[in-house]
């Protein structure tokens, strides 16, 4: 039951705000970056193009799929040894560029209001597959504890990141409620590793018919605080 849980962890991205904008964000400028400090990156590749070669670097090592801050920082050495740069310079200094830019991130509307009244009643986690810093995004008042995959190793749906939340509050898999948007990697990964799990679903999107259906299903975090009251 909803009310027997002393955790609530949350997924980040396209949870609690919309992903691609923040990302397409931080790429316009780590590439604006580029093109005034190290011009002959991107002489020799758009900003598309510079997308599109990254896509191909990440699948040359299996670590990229689950560490991106390493894929972002490696292929940013890659384009500096390419121009003929000293790539620890525009890797270091390259990769703080798109890592603040990417925590400039715009809240759903419910975010920060709901996280504030519940964090007076629960103490609040979050696993993300991404990069995202709790911290620099503004919420590390109200989150507790928070894992992706690069201190592990592992990325969501492994049970091994969610077991790893669950160790450092110390409480029962069973009293931890996981609220995430991806069917399988957040809603299904966390009930394999023995937590509760809630599907929000903000953009209406079609249940996968090949899945079990979700115990709970909310559209926001309003209809989540109704559902534990």
């Amino acid at each position: 039951m909803l009310d027997d849980i002393d955790i609530i962890a949350f997924d980040l991205d396209d949870t609690l705000w919309p992903c691609m904008p923040t990302i397409n964000y931080a790429e316009k400028m780590l590439y604006q970056w580029l093109e005034q400090n190290f011009p002959r990156i991107t002489d020799r590749h758009d900003p598309e193009e510079m997308i599109g070669c990254r896509k191909q670097f990440m699948l040359q090592d299996e670590r990229f799929e689950i560490d991106l801050s390493l894929l972002r920082y490696e292929f940013l050495k890659l384009l500096a040894r390419e121009a003929g740069y000293d790539s620890k310079a525009v890797s270091e200094a390259g990769f703080e560029v798109f890592y603040e830019a990417r925590q400039l991130v715009n809240f759903y509307e419910d975010v920060l209001p709901c996280l504030g009244r519940l964090h007076r009643r629960y103490r609040l986690g979050a696993i993300s597959n991404g990069n995202a810093s709790v911290d620099r995004v503004g919420l590390g008042h109200l989150i507790e504890y928070s894992i992706n995959p690069s201190e592990l190793k592992v990325a969501k749906p492994d049970k091994v990141i969610f077991h790893h939340l669950v160790e450092r509050f110390g409480v029962p898999a069973s009293r931890v409620l996981y609220v995430g948007d991806h069917p399988e990697i957040d809603v299904i990964g966390s009930q394999d590793a023995g937590l509760q799990a809630i599907w929000i679903n903000r953009e209406n999107y079609a249940w996968p018919e090949h899945l079990p259906k979700p115990g709970y299903q909310i559209s926001n975090l309003h209809e989540l605080e109704l559902l534990l009251n």
